[in-house]
């Protein structure tokens, strides 16, 4: 299952032009971890799962502001029309 979510975020992260799609993707890659967390079902391991999603969610928040940011800005999420510096 986490190979499976890995390949899936990998996928997204390479092959997707869109800001949300990116955002999935990293996603999937940061939780491919999760399930063989749940396995271990040690207390050790339930505690990094926690951390984990923690930071999980920290980065969604971060990164769907700085979306909403660049949305106002382009008036799109399209990565393709991300202006140069």
């Amino acid at each position: 299952m986490s190979l499976l979510l890995f390949g899936a975020g990998l996928y997204l992260v390479l092959t997707r032009p869109h800001a949300l799609w990116l955002l999935i993707g990293l996603e999937l890659l940061l939780n491919a971890a999760a399930p063989l967390l749940v396995s271990a079902a040690s207390a050790e391991a339930i505690t990094l799962l926690f951390v984990l999603l923690f930071f999980a969610l920290l980065e969604a928040a971060a990164a769907l502001f700085l979306f909403y940011c660049y949305a106002r800005y382009t008036h799109t999420l399209s990565l393709a029309e991300l202006p140069a510096l």
